[in-house]
């Protein structure tokens, strides 16, 4: 799912679209060295995804920019919306001030890495929170996305906030 082609971490949405995007795709190895003899690997699976990348945010604004992105990231992990990217349940470990022009503009660096593991499994109905989008629940419970928007066609819109007055169907 796009997001209105923004990239966005929770409930930050980037002004501008960071100038660098870089997704590493990686597996879990462990690599035993035998002495003359070859090298023993075990391959434990699929590693969660690096996301990182640098920008700047610019105009009259940008530190406060800088500075909402960093207080978000620093609540804890959420959904991170990537363009041309399904989304992905992710914490940020690390968010970087680049630059010193602190009026015209201000460059940033992040990074990303994915929880590959959902965190339970599904009741048949959540409560809107005000806060969560459909995709939140999608990650919550390990549901499709696509079936979660085909039992709830009252919400239009699976990347903007479910309210508290909504129940969502989960199956």
């Amino acid at each position: 799912m796009k997001n209105d082609g923004k990239m966005s971490f929770r409930d930050f949405i980037f002004p501008i679209n960071p100038a660098v995007i870089r997704i590493q795709h990686r597996k879990k190895l462990a690599v035993q060295s035998v002495p003359f003899g070859n090298d023993n690997i075990s391959d434990s699976g699929v590693a969660g995804r690096v996301i990182t990348g640098e920008g700047e945010f610019a105009g009259a604004g940008c530190i406060n920019d800088f500075l909402a992105l960093k207080q978000t990231a620093m609540k804890g992990p959420g959904m991170l919306y990537i363009p041309s990217q399904e989304p992905i349940y992710a914490y940020a470990e690390n968010i970087e001030l680049k630059a010193s022009d602190m009026e015209g503009a201000v460059g940033y660096s992040f990074r990303f890495i994915e929880q590959k593991e959902h965190p339970g499994k599904s009741p048949r109905f959540a409560e809107g929170n005000g806060t969560a989008c459909l995709w939140d629940y999608a990650w919550r419970y390990g549901a499709d996305i696509d079936l979660l928007l085909s039992l709830n066609p009252h919400i239009r819109r699976p990347d903007m906030p479910v309210s508290a007055a909504e129940r969502v169907r989960l199956c």
